[in-house]
């Protein structure tokens, strides 16, 4: 997915404020060994491409009639206005294996969950290798076969040929656990027996 981007110069923070009220973001183009370059994106564009593939993904941009191979390098937002106020771009060389992130999505529901227990998902995002155009929108397990007291590792994963996952084999990814009351349900029935063994004194 393209990017359209515009070289920018320098500037102050009030610069900076008018650049964003005009709807861009103000970035920095780094790579290729070179210093770095000040541009800035269509936030609306910016936005639309995050929400569709996510920010792990390569975007080509588009700076002034040049394209890019890009990934995102760093987001500065704020989290009140839910603005995004600054981006990092690192330019990729498609024949070069990066490191990113993936997601992995639960499918199903446990075995486990219906006969009252509970999922823990610990491990939501792999640290993968692999060339840039091989990075999976996701990693998926179907959960349906978990019965209370199983647990998934790394190693229990299916990735795609050609990626590299940067965890060992058996960290958890996720575990069905019995259901344990809460402390708050605990403590109503202490002070409830409390109380009954008043009444009787």
């Amino acid at each position: 997915m393209e990017l359209k981007a515009q070289k920018r110069k320098l500037g102050s923070h009030s610069i900076l404020t008018e650049l964003r009220g005009k709807g861009q973001i103000p970035a920095v183009l780094y790579g290729d060994g070179k210093e770095s370059e000040p541009i800035a994106v269509e936030e609306r564009e910016f936005i639309q491409i995050a929400n569709r593939q996510g920010l792990h993904h390569v975007i080509k941009l588009n700076v002034d009639g040049i394209s890019y191979n890009v990934m995102v390098k760093d987001v500065q937002s704020d989290p009140i206005k839910n603005k995004v106020l600054h981006l990092d771009f690192n330019k990729i060389n498609m024949n070069e294996k990066i490191d990113t992130t993936v997601v992995v999505v639960l499918e199903g529901e446990a075995e486990g969950v219906k006969n009252g227990g509970v999922l823990q998902h610990m491990l939501r995002e792999l640290t993968i290798s692999c060339l840039p155009s091989e990075i999976p929108d996701k990693i998926t397990f179907n959960v349906e076969h978990l019965q209370i007291g199983d647990s998934v590792t790394v190693s229990d994963l299916t990735v795609p040929d050609g990626i590299e996952v940067k965890h060992e084999g058996d960290e958890v990814v996720l575990s069905i656990v019995p259901s344990q009351a809460q402390p708050t349900d605990i403590a109503a029935e202490e002070a409830e027996a409390d109380a009954g063994a008043a009444d009787r004194g």
